[in-house]
């Protein structure tokens, strides 16, 4: 053990020495000096984005339409939603709104005279232009229920809410992008499973019947709320989740067309979140 100190010892009085002599010398060659301080500009620009777009997952920007007949005179509203997974970020997504004005609802004699005139009316509801969102996000529902059309209130108007719109859309792509995971994760784990299943048995000199395995985990709908599992011999099962991610019911159907309840006791195990389901599967 005091070997292992020492040499422990002498590795950080190496590195110590190294960092100092590295950083005490001058740089002769001016072009590595200059490429130096370009990666050293490249990671602080770098290491702030990611701290920005993690910090604030959704970003405000406007934009203007080149389309010289586009409502509002051009004037579009970005939204860009940026979500992590697995430590890294993904593409972006982004929604485009405009306000068209022809589909407001002036309350007064003041604003129904400034639509006359084709000015500004305020209380124009947004409505979505242009989006890059999976198609598995309710995003026409979302708009509707926060963006739809100006409730009038005793005070005048009420504003869409936009912060809302932008919460629940963020919430939605997050929940789909968590249970696209899950599928993952359950895959993972069956062929991991399996593989050691077997594995096991031929080293132990276990007669196994490989046709009573779970052989694959697949999603079986476009929102990755419906999950197949397949087993060799036939069967098949369909989890269903809800938003969060929680069991809300499972079948397995037999060769026979018959339903199999206890592979559903089996697999489940009691287990009420998919994320359980996956630790029991992966054993940890």
């Amino acid at each position: 053990m005091a070997s292992t100190l020492d040499d422990e010892i002498e590795s950080l009085r190496v590195r110590e020495s190294t960092r100092r002599m590295l950083s005490d010398e001058p740089l002769r060659d001016a072009s590595t000096k200059k490429k130096l301080l370009q990666l050293c500009d490249a990671h602080d620009a770098h290491k702030q984005q990611s701290l920005y777009r993690a910090g604030s997952s959704v970003t405000a920007f406007r934009v203007r339409d080149p389309d010289p007949n586009a409502v509002d005179d051009g004037r579009v509203l970005g939204l860009r939603f940026d979500i992590m997974m697995a430590a890294q970020f993904l593409r972006p997504y982004y929604v485009l709104l405009n306000r068209d004005h022809s589909q407001s609802r002036p309350n007064t004699r003041e604003q129904t005279q400034f639509a006359a005139n084709g000015k500004d009316v305020t209380d124009a509801p947004l409505r979505v232009h242009r989006h890059t969102l999976p198609p598995a996000i309710p995003l026409s529902g979302l708009a509707t229920r926060h963006l739809g059309a100006t409730q009038y209130a005793s005070s005048g108007p009420k504003s869409p809410d936009l912060y809302g719109f932008a919460r629940a859309t963020r919430r939605a792509l997050v929940r789909y992008h968590n249970r696209l995971a899950v599928i993952g994760d359950l895959r993972r784990s069956v062929q991991q499973t399996a593989s050691k299943t077997v594995a096991e048995a031929a080293s132990n000199g276990v007669e196994l019947d490989p046709s009573s395995l779970l052989a694959d985990v697949s999603g079986a709908d476009a929102e990755a709320k419906q999950i197949r599992f397949d087993w060799a011999d036939g069967r098949t099962g369909r989890l269903v989740l809800n938003d969060d991610g929680h069991i809300q019911k499972m079948v397995v159907i037999g060769a026979t067309s018959a339903r199999d309840r206890a592979a559903v006791r089996a697999l489940l195990a009691d287990e009420k979140t998919a994320t359980g389901l996956v630790r029991r599967l992966s054993g940890t």
